[in-house]
């Protein structure tokens, strides 16, 4: 039997404060080996920790955790599973080990947390176990990975933030990009011909159908709040557009 969940469903936002996001967790169930790909940041570890319970797990049930890169957002909750073998690949450890003083996105906590833990590098096309596999998507970052699972005689990739959403496949490439362009747009090709079905690190899953994203499951919405508590009138707006212009910081040289 093999499964994948969506564990936690990405989203990401932009503000004049600064970029936050939530990457999407899931869990792949091959036979009765369990493998998480991503675990999210701190920020979400109660939602990460709920979602295994409610499928009847515990964090120490986790036998694999794949890291498609090192960046908090996707890689901060690690340390939650302590039982799994932690899958990254090796140019990615080896840079996060050793950034770029200028790369403000690379979290070096993480890396050192990790490097404490079970690590077992990989490279692109290296199998994790009989109908998983990973393989090399740099252009985000230096040694980003994404994941192929073999379920139901379909190919579902795991993208991580080299298809972060279902934009990815109109711009040609992922909206913050720090390692090199060419890279990216490689990745995203690569990564297109590569599956049937994807799940992106801050959107719901999808397949192309006709060349079009045809969303799968997942919400529809997230709702943001704050208070006039104190008096102030509330400060939060929020905006939609068409168009979400790529990031381009390439820090990671």
């Amino acid at each position: 039997m093999a499964n994948l969940d969506v564990l936690t469903y990405g989203f990401s936002f932009v503000s004049d404060q600064g970029l936050f996001g939530w990457s999407t967790v899931s869990l792949v169930t091959m036979g009765e080996t369990r493998i998480l790909v991503d675990t999210g940041p701190a920020s979400r570890k109660p939602l990460v920790f709920k979602a295994l319970q409610a499928k009847g797990l515990e964090p120490a049930d986790i036998d694999v955790v794949i890291l498609a890169h090192l960046h908090w957002d996707h890689s901060q909750n690690a340390d939650m599973f302590s039982n799994a073998r932690i899958v990254v690949n090796a140019r990615e450890l080896d840079y996060a080990r050793r950034p770029n003083p200028a790369d403000l996105h690379m979290a070096k906590p993480v890396a050192d947390m990790v490097a404490k833990m079970k690590v077992n590098p990989v490279d692109d096309g290296d199998r994790i176990m009989d109908g998983l596999s990973v393989i090399s998507t740099p252009g985000h970052t230096k040694g980003h990975m994404s994941v192929i699972a073999e379920l139901d005689g379909e190919r579902v990739l795991v993208a991580g933030d080299a298809m972060p959403d279902g934009g990815t496949l109109k711009r040609g490439i992922p909206y913050n990009v720090f390692w090199d362009v060419s890279d990216a747009r490689d990745s995203v090709q690569k990564i297109r011909s590569s599956s049937d079905v994807f799940c992106p690190g801050h959107d719901r899953p999808f397949r192309l159908e006709n060349n079009e994203v045809k969303y799968l499951h997942g919400p529809t919405k997230v709702e943001v709040w704050t208070s006039n508590e104190g008096g102030a009138p509330s400060s939060l707006t929020y905006t939609v557009h068409a168009v979400r212009p790529a990031n381009i910081d390439i820090v990671q040289k």
